[in-house]
């Protein structure tokens, strides 16, 4: 399985391993990026044939999503092709708990269709999501993949694409 870069800026990437977009924040989406990451889950559906996962990687030093966004996401993913998401918030301490926190309440107000869950760290995430992706559609890609997929990102130095 190779890793598909689609978007990147100096805050986000986007990219894709088998049926999972990765997404890395560093800062809290603009309405732009969240239309964009919206229109590449669509575009890695129909790549893939059918369902998709989410391994949303977020810096705890991020600022929650506007109500703007909060309100794009409710709406577009509820009706999106994802079938699991699992949201990771890497850091440890005051910051990384606090953001753990305020994701915990965007999930129980967003009422997805779909399971959800927060972690502290990669490797749990990619555990979590690559057995609901193989027990709800029988494939994923394996957690290991996942987690060098993220680093490797996390390395890269951000380059801009302009949205698709």
């Amino acid at each position: 399985m190779q890793i598909t870069t689609r978007y990147q800026d100096d805050a986000h990437c986007i990219a894709w391993l088998g049926n999972v977009q990765i997404v890395l924040s560093r800062e809290a989406p603009t309405s732009v990026v969240m239309r964009t990451i919206i229109r590449e889950l669509e575009a890695l559906s129909k790549e893939c044939g059918g369902g998709t996962g989410t391994l949303l990687v977020i810096n705890s030093d991020c600022k929650p999503p506007s109500d703007e966004a909060r309100t794009y996401i409710r709406t577009e993913l509820a009706n999106s092709s994802m079938v699991a998401a699992a949201q990771v918030v890497e850091g440890t301490g005051f910051r990384g708990a606090a953001m753990r926190a305020v994701l915990s309440l965007l999930q129980l107000a967003s009422r997805a269709p779909y399971p959800m869950e927060i972690f502290s760290g990669v490797d749990e995430g990619a555990r979590w999501l690559s057995s609901e992706l193989r027990t709800r559609l029988g494939r994923a890609p394996d957690p290991l993949a996942l987690v060098t997929a993220v680093r490797g990102l996390q390395t890269k130095p951000a380059s801009v694409t302009a949205p698709k």
